[in-house]
């Protein structure tokens, strides 16, 4: 029933009947997420290999802002940058090595959105929109060996969402990832490569992404 409800998405879109107007021209809007990940892992053995160790760390903070152009209708630009962290390590008692790699990328996201009501509470949304991104990584090898690449990447998606608006002022939006549609193209100093992939997922965990959003207009 899940999975039936996403694929008719982009179908409700285009298909909801008239409702009253709940985004009207002028509104301005922003919403903020923030994901956070992690992990330690600890082995040890009985022999002379000693203690394996693996950390990971990863920050994902991201910040939009819009305004209705016309009722219904949304400009809006997205800023999300993400960062990884990773640290290997073997200890000894003839051995300590330690390994780093880390990444980065700074994304900004030009969109449009158009929203459809459902009811006074509830509205569906398409967003179609662009990425355009910097990448870094750098590493550290066990014998001390540094490295470093940088990089630019520009994409375009499709992805459909939800709101639901808690009072007039705040509101909770759901982006439906299973749905998602995306072209990518990366240049890197020794490579370049072009991608597509249309999200589609059976893990219920990846189906959404929750955001907290603010709808401002003079009369709230």
């Amino acid at each position: 029933m899940k999975k039936r409800f996403l694929l008719l998405l982009p179908g409700m879109l285009l298909l909801a009947g008239k409702a009253e107007a709940q985004f009207e021209k002028g509104t301005k809007h922003w919403g903020t997420t923030i994901s956070l990940g992690g992990s330690l892992q600890t082995h040890k053995t009985d022999n002379d290999y000693g203690t394996f160790k693996l950390n990971n760390h990863s920050l994902s903070p991201a910040i939009q802002f819009g305004k209705f152009t016309k009722d219904n209708t949304m400009l809006g630009l997205r800023f999300s940058p993400y960062f990884d962290f990773n640290k290997r390590s073997q200890k000894n008692t003839n051995t300590d090595l330690e390994a780093h790699d880390n990444y980065m990328s700074l994304t900004l996201s030009p969109f449009i959105r158009r929203y459809k009501s459902l009811n006074p509470k509830w509205a569906l949304f398409l967003q179609p929109g662009l990425n355009f991104s910097y990448i870094r990584s750098a590493s550290k090898s066990a014998n001390g060996e540094k490295d470093h690449d940088e990089g630019f990447a520009a994409g375009a998606y499709i992805l459909p969402g939800i709101v639901y608006r808690v009072t007039p002022r705040f509101a909770l939006e759901a982006d439906v990832n299973v749905l998602s549609f995306n072209l990518l193209y990366s240049n890197f100093p020794n490579s370049n490569s072009f991608g597509f992939n249309a999200g589609f997922t059976s893990n219920i965990q990846q189906y959404f992404s929750i955001r907290a959003s603010w709808y401002l207009t003079k009369s709230n």
